[in-house]
């Protein structure tokens, strides 16, 4: 579907980047016998702070895997990993739409000039073509329920499927009777939250919230040991209070806010701790739970009257107590109206589709000549300033999904090392398995690196003996 996009503006000059913690044994620039100086001789520092001006991650892909110095270079330096981060965020590959609770499923790509997204959204399985149905008789259409760091979590009653798109890794796992009794209980709510980190691709936890009136339970499996765990339920109190409201999963916590109470609970995964955070009176309903850029609980509120967004930021003083900063106040009505090819006449309807580190992914409806035309927009809550994405199909439920760092660029001294060959295979071994599977693309980038091909470890294969543990 074409997005009516209006013209890109010129590209701001590139600030320049801060310099990274010293990773080399020396910071002096190597020269040849003969005194001239060649890109291969750079010291480790210099070539990461070259590497830090790369527009973008597949730019960073493309030159780390030229060679095994500086493949090494990248996968040595988690410091460098996380400040290219910060400079260049993953780019959006596109959004995932569901209509009639997953029977119907399509995929929206983000079309921009930029020939490396493009090549992922050619090899990658979009569709999700390699997720199959399942022959037991309680198992329904394939429903998503998350997406984070390039995996997309789905369920269909009996089981939930964890799989990465671009590499067309699919992984299986049978949920527990708990978690099946849960979900067929009257009133009742139930989600499925993927938590995994970039800096450790290799593993990631499920984790099924339940919430039944004024109780909640959680179910959590890892993939590190194939066990669910499955906690006790916890009364929260309020009547119904959870039953309007979406829990979110940040940095091993769970947020959930608590409909007509002006209160978010905070659960701690780990311990099941329950603590409450009380929300601004302007934001009693209706909150959106987040983190900024640094890793600072952030919360963005949409007030649908006058078509307002709020974003907070959760902050301490001196004394180490904490609360709620307004950070900005945008009009969108204002800020729409200048971005959007023609003035539409927007609804009433402001949705907060994802809060993601640094950043709000939102849509509007408008309806011109009877037809609903959805928007989809991005707001930085760095620099509050919002670029347009997309025009989508009505649908019941949206995912934005980002390409994800590939594991090859990652170290990991516990299970795992790397060969670089040629013009930049990468050949990631894993100590801990016996079976490997070749990707049919780079590792975690379904980009053509100058022919460069590259096999992968794929999540852990089903296991029929999957245990349960009980707390």
């Amino acid at each position: 579907m074409s997005s009516q996009l209006p013209p890109l503006p010129p590209a701001a000059p590139a600030a320049k980047p801060p310099s990274i913690p010293s990773t080399a044994t020396t910071t002096t620039l190597a020269t040849a016998a003969d005194g001239t100086t060649t890109i291969s001789l750079l010291g480790q520092d210099q070539l990461l702070e070259i590497f830090l001006r790369l527009p973008s991650l597949p730019a960073l892909a493309r030159a780390a895997l030229t060679c095994r110095s500086w493949l090494g270079a990248v996968r040595s330096s988690r410091s460098f990993r996380s400040l290219f981060r910060a400079l260049h965020p993953a780019p959006l590959v596109g959004i995932f739409l569901e209509l009639d609770e997953g029977a119907v499923r399509s995929f929206a790509p983000f079309r921009c000039s930029d020939p490396d997204v493009t090549a992922a959204l050619r090899r990658g399985d979009f569709f999700l073509t390699s997720l199959t149905a399942e022959d037991d008789p309680h198992a329904v259409c394939w429903e998503m329920m998350d997406c984070r760091d390039g995996y997309i979590l789905l369920w269909n009653m009996v089981s939930v499927a964890v799989m990465n798109p671009m590499t067309w890794a699919v992984n299986i796992i049978p949920v527990p009777e708990e978690a099946r009794e849960g979900s067929l209980l009257d009133s009742a709510s139930v989600e499925f939250h993927l938590l995994s980190s970039e800096e450790n691709p290799w593993s990631f936890s499920v984790v099924f919230l339940c919430a039944h009136i004024s109780r909640l339970q959680a179910i959590v499996f890892s993939s590190e040991t194939r066990d669910w765990v499955v906690h006790p339920w916890m009364e929260i109190g309020g009547e119904f209070s959870m039953m309007f409201s979406a829990a979110t999963l940040l940095g091993g916590y769970i947020y959930r806010p608590l409909y007509g109470e002006g209160r978010v609970i905070r659960i701690n995964i780990a311990t099941m701790d329950v603590s409450s955070l009380y929300l601004p009176s302007l934001a009693t309903d209706g909150v959106s739970m987040g983190d900024t850029e640094d890793g600072k609980l952030c919360m963005v509120y949409a007030s649908t009257d006058d078509l307002l967004l709020h974003v907070w930021i959760r902050s301490g003083d001196g004394d180490g107590i904490e609360s709620w900063v307004l950070q900005d106040v945008i009009s969108l009505r204002a800020e729409i109206d200048e971005i959007t090819p023609t003035p539409w006449e927007w609804q009433d309807q402001v949705t907060i589709v994802e809060v993601r580190p640094g950043c709000v992914y939102f849509s509007m409806t408008c309806i011109t000549d009877g037809t609903e035309r959805i928007w989809f927009f991005y707001l930085s809550i760095k620099t509050m300033e919002i670029e347009l994405l997309m025009q989508v199909t009505s649908h019941d439920y949206a995912c934005p999904y980002t390409m994800a760092w590939p594991p090859c660029l990652i170290g990991d001294d516990r299970s795992t090392k790397h060969e670089a060959e040629g013009s930049g295979s990468c050949l990631l071994k894993s100590s801990n398995s016996t079976k490997k599977r070749k990707s049919s693309s780079p590792v975690g980038l379904a980009i053509d690196f100058n022919s460069a091909d590259a096999s992968r470890q794929p999540l852990q294969p089903n296991s029929p003996d999957c245990r349960l543990h009980k707390k």
